[in-house]
């Protein structure tokens, strides 16, 4: 988890219990993890976006070879 070890992690909270007031504690925690909700929704949101996007790309690509390859099998039948 971003390089830290598990005494890190320890030191940071204890140094947040300190600074803050442990009565606000909860509600901070609250707001931190809503906040992360939010980051990862919208995370995900922008990934099936990438992958709809993705998805078309290679439909519009598929559609562009079957268009040549109709045209090439007309041209082809034009000169026999």
């Amino acid at each position: 988890m971003f390089g830290l070890g598990l005494s890190e992690i320890f030191t940071i909270i204890i140094v947040i219990i300190v600074v803050l007031n442990p009565k606000d504690l909860p509600i901070i925690v609250r707001k931190i993890g809503k906040t992360y909700a939010k980051i990862i929704q919208q995370l995900n949101q922008i990934k099936k976006s990438y992958q709809k996007f993705e998805e078309d790309l290679k439909i519009e690509e598929l559609n562009n070879i079957e268009v040549t390859k109709t045209q090439f099998k007309n041209k082809n039948k034009k000169t026999l």
